[in-house]
């Protein structure tokens, strides 16, 4: 695994990958505040780092996935179409889970960035009476990571079946209309795109359409919080078998 995971490494050193997937959390950050200093309102404006927190997991957290994804199976297509995977003495289940770490590894980096520009955030904008802790706010980015791994294996199932761009546009639109038309509601549980837009609400105080909620809000409730993260590990366990054995069969064709 470990060798598989360094191989898949070495592959994208050389690569504008990196670089370019690391600018997305910035992106989403720069976007954010815009948005908010836009309205003009300095109550909104206060509340960057909520909605920061907001956009990242509306939309930029899926097209993190979605381009890792896209873009490390397009570069394994462009160079051999996975022949030289193929033609290795080596376990395929165990080389697609390498895959899944490494993509991982930079949603990981992504959500760290993320809180680093939370962080100057708070320091550089005066926050509002009604902002939540920065600690919430890390504890929220955490949770959004955790409760949307299982786009990982899907993404890369995805895209391997499909292209990239199909990818990417079926993942973003699902997670910003799906998502964000379920979170607030009773189905939440039901809509994988949902989890991780459900969870952000009780700490940053946000409803999934970025307005803030009214004290003793339903939504405000922490008990959804422990069952999202249970669903969430296990369908990232059992998407991941699934992807794994998928790719195992390419070996055949």
């Amino acid at each position: 695994m470990y060798l598989s995971l360094k191989s898949e490494i070495i592959k994208i050193k050389r690569t504008s990958i990196r670089k370019m997937l690391l600018m997305i959390p910035f992106i989403c950050s720069l976007l954010a505040i815009g948005f908010n200093f836009l309205s003009g309102d300095p109550d909104v404006i206060s509340l960057s780092a909520e909605t920061i927190i907001n956009h990242w997991g509306i939309l930029w957290l899926s097209v993190l996935i979605a381009l890792t994804a896209g873009l490390l199976n397009n570069l394994e297509r462009k160079s051999t179409n996975f022949k030289t995977i193929l033609a290795l003495p080596i376990n395929l289940q165990k080389k697609e889970m390498s895959r899944v770490l490494l993509i991982i590894g930079f949603v990981v980096l992504g959500s760290l960035l993320l809180v680093a520009a939370l962080s100057l955030t708070r320091i550089l904008i005066q926050t509002a009476s009604i902002a939540v802790p920065l600690s919430s706010c890390i504890l929220a980015v955490i949770l959004m990571f955790v409760t949307s791994l299982w786009q990982v294996p899907f993404c890369l199932w995805l895209s391997r079946k499909t292209n990239f761009f199909i990818t990417l546009l079926l993942n973003s639109m699902l997670n910003l209309n799906l998502g964000a038309l379920f979170a607030p509601t009773e189905a939440w549980w039901f809509i994988p795109y949902s989890w991780h837009l459900r969870v952000q609400m009780p700490l940053t105080k946000l409803h999934s359409n970025g307005i803030p909620l009214p004290q003793n809000d339903e939504l405000l409730s922490y008990s959804v919080i422990p069952i999202a993260l249970v669903v969430s590990i296990i369908f990232f366990i059992v998407l991941t078998s699934m992807t794994a054995r998928s790719f195992n069969k390419i070996e055949v064709k």
